[in-house]
């Protein structure tokens, strides 16, 4: 029998969130966190185990290395689907997350920049990993930490370019779905105005999102506010 599991991590950072006190940060995250869940409970089709990580690490790097490596674990304990949501994501439609749809690592939408090397570039807050999926692609995905140390972008950045490898890597023959990942980078309101900016860079309308991304590390009290009105909506 092949389980599914919706995970999470909300972790302290002992040297701070991008060089800076994350305290706070941490605890809207870990109300986020309980908005989200509920969230993916009231709208998932399939029934999902949902597992948060909490232990703290010390910096940006070490936090991504460590999720890493506890999905990893976790998708070879046992046959099973993972998918992967960040804190600041909200499920606002029935969904199904863990069908056979996706059969490879799974990516969804655009991020900023959109390209890199003439290439898509995706966002990796919503990514997932069915049990359908290469193994090659988790050996492929160890294989780049040893980048990672003279990379720019190491301690920002480097492990969603690493996902985008990974993803990229595949034959996909139908990569882009900004449905199930669209990138509510700047909307802390519903304005009408703010809504049209996001689904003409989505490339799709807000009432056809299943799933948003917030990147609420700007405004994180606004963001509480907004997936409170949002899941109170729905």
């Amino acid at each position: 029998m092949v389980k599914n599991y919706l995970v999470s991590a909300v972790r302290p950072i002992r040297n701070g969130w991008m060089d800076a006190d994350s305290t706070q940060l941490y605890k809207d995250y870990r109300e986020m966190y309980e908005i989200s869940l509920a969230s993916f409970r009231r709208f998932v089709k399939e029934p999902f185990e949902s597992v948060l990580w909490e232990d703290p690490v010390d910096d940006n790097e070490s936090y991504t290395k460590a999720n890493w490596k506890e999905i990893k674990d976790l998708w070879h304990r046992e046959p099973c689907n993972i998918f992967w949501a960040g804190a600041d994501t909200l499920m606002l439609k029935p969904t199904g997350l863990f069908s056979d749809r996706f059969q490879e690592y799974r990516l969804f939408n655009h991020t900023d920049p959109r390209e890199i090397n003439g290439q898509p570039y995706y966002n990796n807050d919503l990514q997932y990993y069915p049990h359908t999926m290469l193994k090659d692609i988790w050996k492929y995905g160890d294989d780049l930490w040893a980048q990672c140390e003279t990379h720019p972008d190491r301690n920002w950045g480097f492990d969603q370019l690493r996902n985008n490898a990974m993803f990229w890597s595949q034959k996909v023959s139908d990569p882009h779905h900004p449905e199930m990942a669209y990138q509510a980078m700047n909307m802390r309101n519903l304005d009408f105005k703010v809504i049209a900016w996001h689904d003409q860079w989505n490339g799709i309308t807000f009432d056809q999102a299943h799933i948003l991304h917030f990147h609420a590390s700007r405004g994180s009290h606004a963001v509480i506010d907004l997936m409170k009105k949002l899941s109170d909506r729905t």
